[in-house]
């Protein structure tokens, strides 16, 4: 399966296709918040085990048919809790058990407490996920070095290609200027002397056009390229082609910082790139507004991304709510109609899956930001 969440994860990506795939026969998904910090750390564990109790009494449901194949659910959710690491949580975790898959994630993020059996798994906190993991690559330049960086599973390294990672050293000989001979005549009236930074930004003017070059193979619209460099090296050469290339510049010599390091410098920088980006196409909806390109609410959203019309897809985060089919799958009720239907416990979850199957593009906003929009906005391919 094709689908697009831009991501460095590539681990994550795959896996999450494959749980998209696993519907038709009963699964559990498990999301928990987790505390961090003690004393309240202390505490992370006997929630799970509360949650684990509170999603076996799906069991004692009269409308639970296959009790066995609870049980080995459970089990397996058992299992699964023995290999997390208590005294190293993250912001939240999120537990997908089926008789295919028995998956256990760590979130960036504090998710809702959610416990849900359905006959597929509820994985937009899968998918929030992967917009937080937004690939980017950094360039470290100073006066006598560069190194490209990239992230390679979880752990930042340098990228093996010598004519980037490159020392610069200015090996021309410096003779201050003499005056000239008095049979110069007026040719030649008096000396005169460049200054020293002008002469070293112009030898190393090719030195960095070279680094520009190369680095073209790497770039592309959904990595982002971050330079961390002191303002003089900045203000020598743009590495952006245009306004459109996404370039993020901080100012800071990267000479005392390790890789893991400028990783952390980095981050905030490239959330609010994201950020910026989410808003620009909240800005692009509303340009398209009245153009027949744009669909707003749950209901007008399910029936192009159906069609197959959805090209960007927008929707706050923790906006949940539960549709209803009848025969025609196109149309969705937001309240139980009166003949036979299938309930979907969250039809923004299934909303999202039919999008990526698609070929769409999904991007998370913050809560409140798609008011205007009844939380959920659409951009059509045609």
């Amino acid at each position: 399966m094709d689908f697009k969440i831009i991501t460095d994860n590539k681990q994550l990506s795959e896996e999450l296709a494959e749980l998209l795939e696993d519907k038709g026969e009963l699964c559990l998904t498990l999301t928990l918040p987790l505390e961090k910090l003690n004393p309240l750390r202390e505490a992370n564990e006997r929630k799970l085990k509360e949650a684990i109790e509170r999603a076996s009494l799906y069991n004692e449901n009269p409308e639970s048919t296959n009790r066995d194949l609870i049980d080995s659910l459970l089990k397996k959710l058992t299992e699964c809790t023995t290999k997390i690491d208590w005294l190293h949580v993250p912001q939240g975790i999120g537990l997908y058990i089926s008789k295919k898959n028995a998956r256990i994630y760590n979130f960036d993020f504090t998710p809702a407490e959610k416990i849900i059996w359905s006959d597929r798994f509820m994985l937009r906190d899968v998918m929030y996920q992967l917009q937080i993991d937004q690939p980017f690559l950094i360039l470290t330049l100073t006066e006598t070095k560069s190194c490209l960086f990239e992230k390679q599973f979880g752990e930042w390294k340098k990228v093996s290609d010598n004519e980037i990672n490159r020392d610069y050293t200015d090996n021309y000989l410096y003779e201050k200027p003499s005056r000239s001979t008095s049979h110069a005549g007026s040719s030649h009236v008096k000396s005169f002397e460049r200054d020293p930074e002008i002469l070293e930004t112009a030898h190393r003017l090719p030195h960095l056009l070279k680094i520009k070059q190369h680095l073209k193979q790497y770039q592309h619209l959904f990595r982002p390229l971050v330079i961390i460099a002191n303002d003089r090296l900045h203000h020598e050469i743009n590495f952006s082609e245009n306004s459109h290339d996404p370039i993020i510049k901080i100012s800071k010599d990267p000479s005392h910082y390790t890789p893991a390091e400028l990783g952390e410098i980095a981050i905030p920088y490239v959330f609010k790139y994201v950020e910026e980006k989410i808003e620009r196409l909240i800005a692009e909806w509303n340009e398209l507004v009245g153009k027949g390109f744009t669909r707003s609410g749950l209901q007008a959203c399910w029936r192009a991304a159906n069609e197959g019309n959805c090209k960007i897809l927008l929707v706050e985060f923790g906006y949940a709510k539960p549709g209803f089919l009848l025969v025609d799958p196109f149309y969705l009720f937001l309240k139980p109609p009166a003949a036979t239907h299938t309930t979907l416990p969250d039809a923004v979850d299934d909303l999202l899956k039919t999008v990526l199957n698609k070929g769409g593009t999904v991007f998370f906003t913050a809560n409140d930001l798609l008011t205007t929009t009844q939380h959920v906005a659409l951009i059509t391919r045609y």
